[in-house]
């Protein structure tokens, strides 16, 4: 039996992470080429950060978010060896609870994430855990793609127990699982894109690149995931954001003879 849960252990750990790694890889990657390097001057106007003191960090940002991969894998390979224990309450077969259930489930993990990850980032910004644990992500202070999981690895501990958390305390199917981490990275590498293409009324009501931008270059306030709600609850989204918002959304492009020079 020993031999069997390590060879569970094993298949799940490397399932896990070449789907979390080659599914960032192709967002995170594919965005960076498309507007950091092919785009670079045709979407100028929809740069967040013009400061050119502010150096992106991609390759950094990369490995630290590699690192995380192998950290969320190793979780999910010991869940999958309780699953067979009957430790806990996860699925294989979506006949069980049906394909409501299972959409359902999706949204369940999304809103109580959302709410878990707003107060420990909040946390993480304590003085206790700042300097020491979050300052990690925040080096990035003009974030590319990559940066959509550069954690330092005790944050990433933190981050992931929400997860954990709920594997263990609800039916989740493993495709449910799948898909939800695939549109959490497609919202993180929005998030850290480092342009702005929304319309301004979503800065309301949703996470925008902007948003999380601020946070990275002024180190304080929109903590959220995905929902401006809590940010907006608790005071703690910056008092011109949604002014930026709609600047970039009325910028124009800019010629390329004007864009060269600049």
């Amino acid at each position: 039996m020993f031999e069997t849960l390590a060879m569970d252990f094993l298949r799940s750990t490397a399932g896990w992470f070449a789907f979390t790694f080659f599914s960032y890889g192709a967002l995170a990657g594919g965005a960076y080429w498309l507007l950091w390097v092919r785009g670079r001057e045709r979407f100028r106007h929809k740069r967040i950060a013009a400061d050119r003191r502010r150096k992106p960090r991609p390759w950094d940002e990369f490995w630290l978010s590699v690192l995380l991969f192998a950290m969320f894998a190793l979780m999910l390979g010991a869940i999958r060896v309780l699953t067979e224990l009957g430790w806990t309450a996860m699925y294989d077969d979506v006949a069980t609870y049906g394909w409501g259930y299972f959409g359902l489930s999706i949204a369940i993990i999304a809103v109580v994430h959302d709410t878990y990850y707003y107060w420990a980032h909040r946390f993480m910004h304590s003085k206790l855990l700042f300097r020491r644990v979050h300052r990690v992500h925040h080096q990035f202070t003009n974030p590319t793609p990559f940066a959509s999981y550069a954690f330092h690895p005790l944050e990433g501990v933190i981050e992931l127990a929400i997860i954990g958390a709920l594997l263990l305390a609800m039916p989740i199917h493993p495709w449910a699982l799948a898909l939800y981490f695939f549109g959490l990275t497609v919202l993180n590498v929005v998030s850290h894109l480092g342009y702005e293409f929304y319309p301004a009324w979503i800065s309301r009501w949703f996470i925008t690149s902007t948003h999380h931008n601020l946070h990275h270059s002024r180190f304080h306030g929109h903590y959220m995931l995905y929902f401006n709600v809590w940010d907006r609850l608790m005071g703690t989204n910056h008092a011109d954001y949604h002014a930026i918002c709609e600047n970039l959304a009325q910028a124009t492009p800019v010629p390329e003879a004007r864009a060269a020079a600049i």
